[in-house]
């Protein structure tokens, strides 16, 4: 038993081609029956033109001649020869292809083909003869198919007596018909040439814009998008190069605190979402990273990424994270480098002390034993109280309390000036960052006491928060910055170590974005008699912008 043929769906093949060349198809189906239409308009509209004219011209003609004397003359005289000789004079001078004229009984006095005079005309109604009447008629007469024109002749009594059929063969009206029609089919066969030609361009100008991807890939591609965008964590917009939002994610109108849909904010001036919006419309085609920067009050790293067409810009595309989830992160993990560094000192100190303890109780010097470890503790304690007294941030304290011990197992001498105190720290700073802000600079005077003489290991730090600013300033006597860095020694990555590149070269850009955040300056001088100054001023207050 034959199974039953599954029926095909309509268009199935028309469907599986290319979207471009549908396109393509489409608009050539169109054109060829746009461009057929109006053949057939103009041909059909020229076609009652021409048959008009015809019948008017016609008409014309055999009036003219059947006014005119003579042949008024000779039809009353039954004159056949006369008749004749002023036909062909007519006809020279006209483009009509024949004349019959004929009595009153409609009996013909002249024929072109001369063995047909005498006998009835064809065609001729009784009102012609019998009311005076013009008409016309097309048909098969004596001479072939023709259109005529057929009108009484009066006397000059005004008597009917005799009438002209004057006629024009389809064959020459079709002629006619041809000489225009065969211009104007070449003018349609250009036109639709054309049309096919500006077709495929333009079918394949949207394969560029699509970028050879059919309508549902490029529907399933947006779809992606969209879950893309609303998947990341990180904030994400995307402008234009004019300034205008084309996208933006969950996150990103959450961290500003947006309340509408995404689409609704499409085609919106960033400006108007975010103050300020320099990182979106100042030099976009500019690639930047791990950028500090202001969205709304709220502190953000930020990256930005120009989209490219080849060379024409499109826009770019920002992500930023709120920067307290990365503080919280630093935090912990600054927190746990102090934590080792501190272990790690206080194992080195522990073990010298307990071989030192050893090394005496074997010597049986037992008041000597007494005296270390007492003259130790004082000395530690008196280290924690001093800390505790001048630095209220117990943060900081711990800070410097480790970066002392620090300093002694590197064989440098920190000295923190007299007169240092911390009793608030300044507005837009919490411990952490103002922990590393000192912290980087301390290890970047470390670093550089290390490559220089003995006497020279020395590391000064003064910080005071009497007057307006906060005041930081560490001083090493070190080999100094080179001059050719002064400039951009706070730029991320840019260090003068040169023994591990790529792993220096961020403390410094760290403390630059967090001062100018605050609104604080950073000078740089050279210390006496050598090494460097590194000065810091932040507002306690953060000015208004």
């Amino acid at each position: 038993m034959m199974g039953v043929k599954e029926k095909k769906k309509p268009f199935t093949f028309f469907q599986q081609l290319a979207f471009p060349l549908r396109i393509f198809l489409l608009i050539l189906v169109f054109s060829i029956c746009t461009i057929t239409a109006l053949a057939q308009y103009f041909s059909a509209s020229f076609g009652d033109y021409l048959t008009r004219h015809v019948r008017d011209m016609a008409m014309n003609q055999a009036k003219i001649i059947a006014a005119n004397d003579s042949i008024i003359s000779a039809v009353n005289g039954r004159d056949y020869a006369r008749l004749a000789g002023i036909i062909e004079r007519f006809q020279s001078d006209t483009d009509f292809d024949y004349v019959v004229i004929g009595d009153r009984d409609s009996v013909r006095l002249y024929h072109p083909n001369a063995e047909k005079i005498g006998y009835p005309m064809q065609f001729t109604k009784p009102g012609a003869l019998e009311k005076g009447e013009s008409y016309f008629i097309s048909g098969e007469g004596s001479m072939g198919m023709a259109m005529r024109a057929k009108t009484p002749i009066f006397d000059h009594h005004g008597r009917v007596i005799g009438v002209v059929s004057l006629g024009y063969l389809v064959s020459k009206i079709d002629s006619w018909r041809l000489d225009f029609l065969l211009p104007m089919a070449g003018v349609f066969i250009l036109l639709l040439v054309v049309l096919m030609l500006l077709s495929w361009f333009f079918a394949a100008h949207i394969r560029r814009q699509m970028l050879g991807m059919e309508p549902k890939q490029i529907a399933r591609v947006v779809r992606q998008q969209e879950a893309l965008f609303s998947s990341v964590y990180e904030g994400l917009i995307a402008v234009d190069p004019a300034g205008n939002i084309t996208a933006i994610n969950r996150s990103a109108r959450k961290m500003l605190g947006l309340s509408s849909t995404g689409r609704q904010w499409s085609g919106t001036p960033i400006a108007d979402v975010v103050k300020p919006a320099d990182f979106f419309t100042e030099q976009i085609a500019e690639k930047r990273q791990d950028i500090i920067v202001n969205f709304n009050g709220l502190s953000v790293i930020a990256n930005r990424e120009p989209i490219l067409s080849g060379e024409e810009l499109l826009g770019a595309i920002i992500s930023f994270r709120s920067k307290d989830e990365i503080a919280t992160l630093n935090a912990q993990l600054t927190q746990i480098k102090q934590y080792v560094e501190s272990l790690r000192t206080l194992r080195h100190e522990h073990l010298n002390w307990v071989s030192t303890l050893n090394g005496l109780l074997q010597m049986k010097e037992y008041d000597r034993v007494i005296a270390m470890v007492q003259g130790e503790a004082k000395t530690q304690q008196a280290l924690i109280d001093s800390l505790r007294e001048a630095f209220a941030d117990r943060q900081v304290a711990g800070l410097l309390y480790g970066k002392v011990q620090r300093a002694r197992e590197l064989g440098l001498s920190m000295v923190i000036v007299p007169g240092s105190q911390l009793r608030q720290l300044p507005e837009g700073l919490d411990s952490t960052e103002f922990a590393a802000i000192v912290g980087n600079l301390l290890d970047n005077a470390f670093e550089a006491s290390l490559h220089t003489s003995q006497e020279n290991r020395v590391v000064e730090l003064f910080l005071s928060d009497e007057g307006d600013d906060v005041v930081i300033e560490v001083a090493d006597r070190g080999c100094g910055v080179p001059e050719s860095l002064c400039e951009k020694i706070f730029e991320q990555g840019v260090s003068t170590r040169t023994d591990e590149p790529g792993e220096h070269g961020i403390g410094l850009y760290l403390i630059a974005s967090y001062v100018g955040r605050c609104g604080g300056t950073i000078t740089l001088e050279d210390n006496d008699p050598c090494g460097t100054l590194f000065s810091i001023f932040i507002p306690k207050v953060k000015k208004e912008q």
